[in-house]
């Protein structure tokens, strides 16, 4: 039971059978499982699920649900015909070779994303739900939205200087953005999505055609569907998305987040790298993905990162990979002591240990330490904008010095309190994107 299989299959059932069908994907029958009643202590940080579906909960064969699924998770599906057409052309889509883009790729286009004034404020009080920071580093209170307009000002103000065309998306509240200058791609969304300003989750952008992500904490899902529909309104059509994996007994709901791949590319190879960890890549995503990349011909290795979690201080563990690992060109920027350095798990549909020296060194980087403290939010958390550019934290000024004298890069800062605030740095406020030229 393949993806193509699923989606497939869709263009020979019966009308009757697709609407019973979209009837599960609109209601499906999740069972959840909480291991929140293990963890000892109150108001602790949020906890993933595991969730998963019982084929025999379903109206219709788990291979036409699982097509159904993927289509309307992308974008909504009214009726029969218009599932058999989208179907078609996702089809076509997803046979369709694209070139690679890692992350070190030159960016030509970066998207960011602004959260509404009123979803802002329900953070207040309940800032260890929503994993964040009630102060921020410059000592201003949290969330602020005017300070979260001057840091998304100040980030695309700064890509501009640099050549980079900044698309800017978000509710009614991104008006004060659009009268003042910014390019603004107005999206419809009634959930209360108070980290809809980390665009980098959401998605992922290997090619000219996005992938939707799918996001693990209950808080967070919502931003999936309006990051497609920005790439939609923009010309740039998702070819996938990890939804629900087979594991020959259940449907397991995949974990995916934007954050937690970097994609590394050497001259004869390449490799992505995946957080493992408390919001890290679970199973079902990695083997969607991987049979995704398979589906269009593209030969790279899965590599997944041991994270450490938390329960009761967020700030002691890692939530994505972007905030323990950088690509910097020349070289990996690590924080060793927040990631398990001398391990991965090589995941080509077994499971194997390896050195992560011997990784790194078949791709021909140099690995670093960064030898100075600071935000343990953004120390490694930077946009690559290739040819050695990176954009920076301004907070963390003696990284980078050390950045710029060890290692030749140069670096661009921006002060980003109520964004790091947040749990984001540079990198979690952008989304590069490949339009087809």
């Amino acid at each position: 039971m393949s993806l193509l299989d699923a989606t497939e299959l869709i263009l020979r059932a019966e009308d009757e059978e697709i609407s019973r069908g979209l009837e599960d994907v609109r209601r499906p029958p999740i069972r959840r499982v909480s291991y929140s009643d293990i963890l000892h202590g109150d108001k602790l940080p949020p906890q993933p699920e595991l969730e998963f579906i019982d084929p025999m909960d379903l109206r219709v064969d788990k291979t036409l649900f699982l097509g159904l699924d993927l289509l309307n998770s992308i974008e909504e599906i009214e009726d029969p015909e218009s599932a058999k057409a989208r179907a078609e052309f996702l089809i076509k889509l997803m046979k369709t070779r694209e070139e690679i883009f890692p992350e070190d790729h030159p960016k030509v286009y970066v998207a960011l994303a602004l959260p509404e004034k009123e979803h802002l404020e329900t953070v207040k009080g309940r800032w260890t739900y929503y994993v964040w920071k009630d102060t921020a580093y410059d000592g201003s209170k949290t969330p602020s939205f005017e300070g979260w307009v001057r840091d998304i000002s100040s980030i695309a103000d700064t890509l501009r200087r640099e050549g980079v065309k900044v698309r800017i998306y978000g509710g009614k509240s991104a008006t004060i953005l659009e009268e003042m200058g910014y390019d603004v791609t107005k999206v419809e969304f009634s959930n209360v999505l108070v980290k809809l300003g980390y665009p980098r989750d959401p998605s992922v952008t290997w090619s000219n055609s996005p992938i939707i992500m799918n996001m693990t904490l209950d808080q967070r899902r919502g931003e999936e569907s309006v990051a497609s529909q920005f790439f939609r309104k923009i010309g740039l059509y998702p070819v996938f998305r990890p939804r629900w994996w087979f594991n020959g007994r259940h449907l397991v709901r995949a974990r995916a987040e934007g954050g937690n791949f970097i994609l590394v590319k050497s001259e004869d190879r390449s490799v992505l790298f995946t957080g493992i960890g408390i919001r890290g890549s679970n199973r079902a995503a990695i083997e969607l993905i991987r049979e995704f990349l398979s589906i269009r011909g593209y030969d790279i290795e899965i590599y997944g990162v041991p994270l450490p979690g938390y329960i009761r201080n967020w700030r002691t563990g890692a939530v994505h990979l972007d905030v323990v690992m950088m690509h910097a060109g020349p070289s990996i920027i690590l924080s060793p002591g927040r990631m398990g350095f001398y391990s991965l798990v090589k995941l080509d549909g077994g499971f194997d240990i390896v050195e992560a020296g011997h990784v790194f060194k078949e791709l021909g980087m140099e690995v670093d330490e960064m030898p100075v403290r600071g935000s343990e939010i953004t120390l490694v958390n930077a946009l690559n904008l290739g040819n050695g550019k990176l954009v920076v934290d301004s907070f963390n000024a003696e990284a980078s010095r050390y950045l710029e004298r060890e290692w030749g890069l140069d670096i661009i800062e921006v002060s980003i309190p109520q964004i790091e605030a947040g749990g984001g740095g540079v990198r979690c406020a952008t989304r590069e994107y490949y339009p087809k030229e």
